[in-house]
């Protein structure tokens, strides 16, 4: 995806799984959350899954579901096929490549789709390409799971959260926090509607999208 660039040293491991410190400190939870909108059945689709140990943590608790994990790098893809092999997880595909910042980009239809700490690692533009694919993408009634840190009204909910936005933009000045309210008004236009905003723990937040459309 354009500019998104892993934020955390993610450990690699002998077998070709990576592992990163803020996937082990946030999976539960999301595990503890996320429930309310798996769909029983169907297919839920992850983007950017980066190291695929948040994919076979959805695997492994919701079996009902088949979770189809993405990426866009090659090293990741491995990581996230390793640890489906080391976990022996039976619902859940093979990774496979996806840009979801592409102005048109397709795959499923899908039941749900799950992304997490992705929107401050890319540009506004490829924010927003994110934001209109999973609406076109996603079935009647489906709902997308974003988790993240963002701003809220325009403010960094903590001093951390800017300081990890100034390391950011220095790095790259178009990445960055988003405002958690132009996410919304983006899915909005795209024909999703709230379902849900959840606040979590280190200041990050969850917002659910509904797909209304028939």
């Amino acid at each position: 995806m354009a500019g998104e660039k892993p934020h955390s040293i993610a450990e690699t491991r002998n077998d070709g799984r990576l592992s990163a410190p803020s996937a082990a400190r946030n999976i539960s939870p999301i595990l503890e959350v996320i429930g309310p909108y798996v769909p029983s059945g169907g297919v839920a689709l992850e983007i950017a899954s980066g190291t695929g140990e948040h994919a076979v943590a959805f695997a492994d608790a919701f079996p009902e579901t088949i979770w189809q994990p993405t990426d866009i790098d090659a090293e990741r893809l491995i990581s996230i096929d390793a640890w489906r092999a080391r976990k022996g997880i039976l619902n859940m595909r093979v990774a496979q490549v996806l840009d979801a910042t592409a102005p048109s980009w397709r795959t499923g239809p899908f039941e749900m789709a799950v992304t997490v700490n992705l929107m401050h690692l890319i540009n506004a533009k490829a924010a927003q390409a994110v934001v209109n694919g999973v609406a076109r993408n996603l079935l009647p009634g489906g709902h997308w799971f974003l988790y993240g840190p963002f701003r809220t009204q325009g403010l960094f909910r903590s001093d951390s959260d800017q300081a990890f936005h100034a390391a950011l933009t220095e790095q790259n000045p178009d990445i960055g926090y988003k405002d958690i309210e132009a996410i919304e008004a983006w899915a909005t236009e795209a024909g999703l509607s709230r379902a849900a905003l959840i606040e979590m723990p280190a200041n990050n937040l969850v917002l659910v999208m509904r797909q209304t459309r028939e």
